[in-house]
């Protein structure tokens, strides 16, 4: 739910309104980042199984070891990158974080429809929520690992 009037005068609506498309954006590119090394993964090893077949299948020594080396060492550094930026478990962590700001967005929209008076008066408790809801993305982001519990 989205209120246009809240846009211009609301600056705590605003800066949710902002904070969800950007959380958006980096969700986006985290899950193409994802998918296109997943891609490129695949196809370096496909690669290698198609040339490594030719060598065998041509009896005689190829030419190009070095080429089947380069492809084997990006497909090794294209996991680790994955392996390492861990694109996937990122993208659901702003998931999370969307969920949490879409829900208070419509608390704030709900109060304002319900009338003036109770959306100046749960004001300052949105924003309290608010505060709570970046502190806790903070510690997620701050405390992550990469491991599992």
């Amino acid at each position: 739910m989205k209120i246009p009037e809240l846009i211009d005068k609301d600056l705590l609506y605003r800066e949710i309104e902002l904070r969800i498309d950007s959380i958006k954006s980096k969700k986006r590119v985290y899950t193409v980042l994802y998918r296109t090394s997943k891609v490129f993964t695949f196809i370096a090893g496909a690669s290698i199984t198609v040339l490594t077949g030719w060598k065998i299948s041509g009896g005689g020594k190829a030419d190009n070891d070095n080429f089947i080396l380069v492809i084997s060492a990006t497909i090794a550094l294209l996991a680790a990158l994955e392996g390492l930026f861990n694109f996937r478990d990122k993208g659901r962590s702003y998931d999370a974080l969307l969920f949490d700001l879409r829900r208070l967005r419509d608390r704030i929209c709900y109060d304002f429809i319900k009338g003036p008076a109770l959306y100046e008066e749960n004001k300052d408790a949105h924003f309290e929520e608010y505060q709570k809801i970046l502190q806790a993305q903070k510690s997620i982001i701050e405390n992550y690992d990469g491991g599992e519990d």
